[in-house]
């Protein structure tokens, strides 16, 4: 059996707070999927369909690339559209203290190649996807999410997750298969 599959790094509480909040507030606007606050997760890889048979082996790199890492300090910038020209997406983006994240996710890919899984190679962008941009944006409704305040300070992002992610027509769900903590 294939699992759609993917590596995330979960939001601590207090910019998962924030940041439900947020979707509160924009939840009412039409033409965006807005996400499930549950489903509030930075985005490390996206493995797509892996066999289900696989699990252990990807369980097993995961687990000692988390026992190579302390956790990882962002914080939230602020609320984006991306791109820019015609966005698709509504995002918290973030900002990192430092290159650790960077240099991890650099190792990790490498380390689930190795093991001889493709992931989805996109470079690594900081930020918590908010929604999914159906119809265009309200010039003002953009204004008011570009212009939007975030909870400031750094918070330690410590628990790495592997999902199964399950499409549905009213917008997915994630399972979490696997959590794996930083020390």
């Amino acid at each position: 059996m294939l699992y759609r599959t993917f590596i995330a790094l979960e939001a601590p509480a207090a910019p998962r707070a924030c940041l439900a909040k947020k979707l509160r507030w924009l939840r009412p606007n039409p033409g965006v999927n807005w996400v499930k606050e549950e489903n509030l997760h930075l985005t490390l890889l996206f493995l797509g369909d892996v066999d289900s048979a696989r699990m252990p082996d990807l369980a097993k790199v995961l687990s000692e690339a988390a026992g190579r890492s302390t956790p990882f300090e962002l914080a939230l910038k602020g609320l984006e559209l991306f791109p820019y020209k015609a966005p698709r997406l509504v995002w918290a983006s973030l900002e990192a203290k430092d290159d650790a994240l960077a240099r991890w996710h650099k190792h990790l890919l490498s380390d689930i190649r190795r093991e001889g899984f493709e992931p989805d190679a996109k470079p690594l962008k900081l930020h918590l996807t908010l929604g999914r941009i159906k119809s265009a944006l309200p010039p003002e409704l953009e204004r008011d999410i570009l212009q939007s305040e975030v909870e400031r300070g750094w918070f330690a992002y410590d628990t790495v997750t592997l999902y199964r992610s399950v499409l549905k027509p009213e917008g997915p769900t994630y399972h979490s298969l696997e959590q794996y903590l930083l020390r």
